[in-house]
């Protein structure tokens, strides 16, 4: 709370802790924020200190100045009193339909090369056949049977690791896009879980990297069991101007080969599928 507030003693409005907050972490003066979102400085303040509450439209103004994800205005919003206005339904739900479609033509014309979908916290939701099979064969079928976390999966010693020839480098890589994505979200405790989960993980160092700084392109990777060896580079895809919490959230996740040797073993798995 700050002084003037106290000297009058106003107790903080939550929606004016949640503003604070973020505007803080993305280093916006009041100032700033305010002709971002084509408001006077007093008005901001007032609803800074809960001397003021600002209406459902000023709280939509300022989400969208601040350039918060759909769970995040949908809290700021309940905390201003109000409603949420964005949903957040299952990719079974008939309102998602049109977008799983476009998901699933997206994991099928990206065959032979692998692809998977998951959810904020890296939980795989779906992936395309050239995906599970890769998977299959460094895994084992058994494995097969049992939820997947993309971030585990190339961060836990008894995944994916032990097949990653550069995995000091994949798994910084990886640390550094976990990292602004949780710093981004600090409100979303299920996605604070899974990156303290990530930070226990052995030889796992942590990454210091501010809000501001976004993550570099994913770096190559390369996988080898037995005479097997496939050099992959991913491609992260979001959709389009969601107005679901959940797509909003999802990301598409798209391995290209790294070499030519990697794309003529990736097509023979295909054809021996086939």
């Amino acid at each position: 709370m700050d002084s003037r507030a106290q000297s009058i003693g106003l107790r903080p409005h939550p929606a004016g802790d949640l503003l604070r907050g973020w505007r803080n972490r993305r280093a916006m003066s009041q100032a700033d924020l305010a002709f971002e979102a084509n408001i006077s400085i007093k008005h901001l303040s007032h609803v800074e200190t809960g001397k003021a509450a600002a209406s459902r439209e000023i709280l939509l103004q300022l989400a969208a100045a601040l350039g918060l994800s759909l769970r995040d205005r949908n809290a700021l919003l309940e905390a201003g009193g109000f409603a949420r206005q964005y949903g957040e339904r299952d990719l079974s739900a008939p309102e998602v339909a049109d977008a799983k479609r476009a998901i699933d033509l997206l994991l099928r014309r990206h065959e032979p090369f692998p692809a998977i979908v998951t959810d904020r916290q890296w939980n795989v939701l779906q992936a395309n056949r050239a995906a599970a099979r890769l998977m299959t064969l460094l895994l084992g079928p058994e494995r097969m049977t049992r939820p997947l976390n993309h971030m585990r999966m190339f961060l836990a010693p008894d995944e994916l690791r032990p097949f990653v020839e550069n995995w000091p480098d994949v798994a910084a890589a990886l640390m550094v896009r976990a990292r602004h994505e949780a710093m981004a979200a600090p409100l979303d405790l299920a996605l604070q879980s899974t990156w303290r989960e990530l930070m226990r993980l052995p030889d796992v160092t942590t990454p210091q990297l501010n809000e501001s700084e976004a993550p570099g392109p994913l770096c190559e990777v390369r996988l080898r069991k037995g005479d097997v060896s496939i050099g992959l580079i991913g491609a992260v895809l979001t959709l389009g101007t969601p107005q679901d919490v959940t797509l909003q959230e999802l990301r598409v996740e798209m391995f290209m080969p790294a070499d030519a040797a990697s794309e003529a073993a990736l097509v023979a798995f295909a054809a021996q599928d086939a």
